[in-house]
């Protein structure tokens, strides 16, 4: 048996919440009618606040024409809409709709409300030291994953900005 606190349990916590993570986000591709990769372009849209549909595409590590062929699923399903950008004029900035917003967040409340419960019984001291660690953790797999991708010939992804939706990426 693997002890909990010891870097083995840890790591098998971490990959749980992951594979829990991915059947979420299949479980709501099925509810909302969209495929994996679209509910994956929501969380990441949901993350960043706003995108480019080349930001998009990269974060994805998808081909222009794929992350093209992606948005326009997206916006003729009424998930993604596209903004003028304030700096460049060739440009556009994808945004979540409301309704996309009022639909994954609903159907994603349940978890985030658990999280904020869990959360709430930890004092200010473990808040702090889980933040960190979490914080390291997903840098670490951020990095691990850029670097794999690299590894595999795919262009690193370029980095976004905008206002989140955190109760759609739990």
């Amino acid at each position: 048996m693997i002890e909990t606190t010891s870097a083995e349990g840890i790591r098998a916590s971490l990959n749980r919440k992951a594979l829990a993570s991915a059947r979420h986000r299949a479980a709501l591709g099925r509810l909302l009618g969209l495929a994996e990769g679209e509910v994956l372009a929501i969380q990441h849209l949901a993350r960043a606040g706003r995108m480019t549909p080349s930001q998009l595409g990269s974060a994805l590590r998808l081909s222009s024409g794929g992350a093209t062929a992606l948005v326009q699923r997206l916006e003729r399903g009424g998930h993604v809409a596209r903004d003028p950008h304030p700096h460049d004029g060739r440009s556009v900035l994808l945004r979540l709709t409301p309704q996309i917003e009022a639909r994954a967040g609903e159907a994603l409340a349940p978890l985030v409300a658990e999280i904020d419960a869990l959360t709430a019984r930890l004092s200010d001291d473990e808040r702090a030291l889980v933040a960190d660690f979490l914080a390291r953790v997903a840098e670490a797999g951020e990095r691990h994953a850029d670097e794999l991708a690299r590894s595999a010939g795919d262009a690193a992804p370029a980095g976004a900005g905008g206002s989140p939706v955190p109760g759609l990426w739990a």
